[in-house]
Protein backbone atom coordinates (compact mmCIF):
# COMPACT_ATOMS: atom_id res chain seq x y z
CA UNK A 1 0.00 0.00 0.00
CA UNK A 2 1.06 3.42 -0.99
CA UNK A 3 1.81 5.81 1.64
CA UNK A 4 -0.97 8.41 1.64
CA UNK A 5 -3.50 7.21 0.02
CA UNK A 6 -7.02 6.08 1.50
CA UNK A 7 -8.51 2.62 1.35
CA UNK A 8 -12.26 2.78 0.77
CA UNK A 9 -14.56 -0.09 1.96
CA UNK A 10 -17.59 -0.72 0.58
CA UNK A 11 -20.72 -0.45 2.58
CA UNK A 12 -22.89 -3.92 2.51
CA UNK A 13 -26.28 -3.15 0.27
CA UNK A 14 -28.44 -4.11 2.95
CA UNK A 15 -26.92 -2.23 6.04
CA UNK A 16 -29.48 -1.22 8.22
CA UNK A 17 -29.17 2.55 9.74
CA UNK A 18 -29.44 2.45 13.56
CA UNK A 19 -31.44 5.07 15.04
CA UNK A 20 -32.25 5.05 19.23
CA UNK A 21 -35.50 6.84 20.34
CA UNK A 22 -35.38 8.16 23.79
CA UNK A 23 -38.95 7.69 25.48
CA UNK A 24 -40.84 7.24 28.78
CA UNK A 25 -39.91 3.79 30.82
CA UNK A 26 -43.58 3.43 30.49
CA UNK A 27 -43.80 3.47 26.83
CA UNK A 28 -40.55 1.45 27.03
CA UNK A 29 -42.13 -1.27 28.89
CA UNK A 30 -45.77 -0.95 26.77
CA UNK A 31 -43.27 -1.70 23.57
CA UNK A 32 -41.41 -4.34 25.30
CA UNK A 33 -44.55 -5.91 26.42
CA UNK A 34 -46.48 -5.45 22.85
CA UNK A 35 -43.32 -7.36 21.32
CA UNK A 36 -43.86 -9.96 23.58
CA UNK A 37 -46.75 -10.69 23.12
CA UNK A 38 -46.51 -10.81 19.13
CA UNK A 39 -43.87 -12.93 19.37
CA UNK A 40 -41.21 -10.68 17.71
CA UNK A 41 -38.17 -8.83 18.71
CA UNK A 42 -38.32 -5.17 19.75
CA UNK A 43 -36.21 -3.84 16.64
CA UNK A 44 -38.44 -5.45 14.43
CA UNK A 45 -41.74 -4.31 16.16
CA UNK A 46 -40.73 -0.87 16.62
CA UNK A 47 -39.00 -0.91 12.43
CA UNK A 48 -42.73 -2.14 11.50
CA UNK A 49 -44.42 0.27 13.27
CA UNK A 50 -42.68 3.28 11.90
CA UNK A 51 -41.89 2.24 8.96
CA UNK A 52 -46.00 1.81 8.29
CA UNK A 53 -46.76 4.78 10.17
CA UNK A 54 -44.42 7.56 7.65
CA UNK A 55 -47.26 6.54 5.54
CA UNK A 56 -50.37 5.69 7.57
CA UNK A 57 -53.24 8.00 6.43
CA UNK A 58 -54.37 7.35 10.33
CA UNK A 59 -50.55 8.63 11.50
CA UNK A 60 -50.09 11.72 9.38
CA UNK A 61 -53.64 13.10 9.92
CA UNK A 62 -52.82 12.73 13.87
CA UNK A 63 -49.29 14.30 14.03
CA UNK A 64 -50.05 16.89 10.61
CA UNK A 65 -50.69 19.77 12.78
CA UNK A 66 -46.94 20.03 13.89
CA UNK A 67 -45.56 19.90 10.06
CA UNK A 68 -43.56 22.70 9.70
CA UNK A 69 -43.12 21.77 6.17
CA UNK A 70 -44.93 20.05 3.31
CA UNK A 71 -44.71 15.92 3.43
CA UNK A 72 -45.64 13.93 0.64
CA UNK A 73 -46.84 10.30 0.99
CA UNK A 74 -48.79 8.28 -1.60
CA UNK A 75 -50.66 10.14 -3.54
CA UNK A 76 -50.94 12.95 -0.92
CA UNK A 77 -49.41 15.94 0.03
CA UNK A 78 -49.78 17.70 3.82
CA UNK A 79 -48.78 21.52 3.82
CA UNK A 80 -46.82 22.61 6.44
CA UNK A 81 -46.28 26.32 8.05
CA UNK A 82 -42.84 27.23 9.64
CA UNK A 83 -44.63 29.24 11.66
CA UNK A 84 -45.89 26.75 13.78
CA UNK A 85 -44.54 26.26 16.91
CA UNK A 86 -41.98 22.85 17.05
CA UNK A 87 -43.32 20.14 18.55
CA UNK A 88 -41.75 19.05 22.08
CA UNK A 89 -41.22 16.04 23.82
CA UNK A 90 -41.46 16.30 27.93
CA UNK A 91 -40.84 13.10 29.79
CA UNK A 92 -42.02 12.81 33.38
CA UNK A 93 -39.57 10.73 35.20
CA UNK A 94 -36.95 8.15 33.99
CA UNK A 95 -36.50 7.76 29.84
CA UNK A 96 -34.94 4.83 28.33
CA UNK A 97 -33.93 3.98 24.80
CA UNK A 98 -34.53 1.30 22.28
CA UNK A 99 -32.28 0.35 19.34
CA UNK A 100 -33.62 0.03 16.42
CA UNK A 101 -32.24 -0.57 12.73
CA UNK A 102 -34.27 1.02 10.41
CA UNK A 103 -33.28 -0.37 6.33
CA UNK A 104 -31.71 2.66 3.94
CA UNK A 105 -35.55 3.09 1.94
CA UNK A 106 -37.53 2.95 5.52
CA UNK A 107 -34.83 5.24 7.57
CA UNK A 108 -35.11 7.72 4.20
CA UNK A 109 -39.01 7.44 4.77
CA UNK A 110 -38.45 8.32 8.29
CA UNK A 111 -36.12 11.45 7.89
CA UNK A 112 -38.43 12.91 5.17
CA UNK A 113 -41.11 13.36 8.17
CA UNK A 114 -38.73 13.86 10.59
CA UNK A 115 -37.94 17.31 7.89
CA UNK A 116 -41.93 17.87 7.45
CA UNK A 117 -41.70 17.98 11.40
CA UNK A 118 -38.42 19.93 11.67
CA UNK A 119 -36.94 17.03 14.14
CA UNK A 120 -34.16 14.20 14.66
CA UNK A 121 -35.29 10.72 13.19
CA UNK A 122 -34.93 9.62 16.55
CA UNK A 123 -37.24 12.14 18.59
CA UNK A 124 -39.81 11.43 15.09
CA UNK A 125 -39.52 7.67 15.64
CA UNK A 126 -40.39 8.19 19.33
CA UNK A 127 -43.37 10.29 18.26
CA UNK A 128 -44.27 7.64 15.52
CA UNK A 129 -44.42 4.97 18.09
CA UNK A 130 -45.91 6.69 21.16
CA UNK A 131 -48.65 7.52 18.38
CA UNK A 132 -49.02 3.80 16.67
CA UNK A 133 -49.66 2.28 20.10
CA UNK A 134 -52.50 4.45 21.37
CA UNK A 135 -53.99 4.58 18.04
CA UNK A 136 -56.84 1.99 17.57
CA UNK A 137 -57.50 2.10 13.85
CA UNK A 138 -54.01 1.83 13.28
CA UNK A 139 -53.22 -0.63 15.88
CA UNK A 140 -56.22 -2.87 14.62
CA UNK A 141 -55.12 -2.89 11.39
CA UNK A 142 -51.63 -3.81 11.81
CA UNK A 143 -52.70 -7.24 13.69
CA UNK A 144 -54.88 -7.95 10.94
CA UNK A 145 -52.16 -7.27 8.25
CA UNK A 146 -48.91 -7.64 10.31
CA UNK A 147 -49.26 -10.50 12.95
CA UNK A 148 -50.90 -12.99 10.59
CA UNK A 149 -48.28 -15.53 12.34
CA UNK A 150 -50.15 -15.33 15.52
CA UNK A 151 -53.52 -17.93 16.36
CA UNK A 152 -56.91 -15.97 17.07
CA UNK A 153 -55.99 -16.65 21.41
CA UNK A 154 -52.68 -14.67 20.74
CA UNK A 155 -54.44 -11.84 18.76
CA UNK A 156 -56.90 -11.80 21.42
CA UNK A 157 -54.29 -11.03 24.49
CA UNK A 158 -52.55 -8.62 21.58
CA UNK A 159 -56.20 -7.19 21.67
CA UNK A 160 -56.27 -6.83 25.55
CA UNK A 161 -53.08 -5.64 26.14
CA UNK A 162 -54.01 -2.63 24.10
CA UNK A 163 -57.29 -2.27 25.98
CA UNK A 164 -54.99 -1.81 28.64
CA UNK A 165 -52.81 0.69 27.33
CA UNK A 166 -55.86 2.60 25.78
CA UNK A 167 -57.15 2.94 29.30
CA UNK A 168 -54.21 4.16 30.78
CA UNK A 169 -53.68 7.44 28.79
Amino acid sequence: MERGKEITRKVRSGKKIDVKPTMSIALKNQLYMFAHLCELPVKDIAEQLCEIATTSEYIIEDICQWFRREYRFKNHITSGFLERPRLKLIFKGETGKVSVKFRQDAYDALSLLAFSLDLPPTTTATVLLKRTLYHRDFMEQFIRSELKHLNEQQKNEVKLFLWQVWGSR
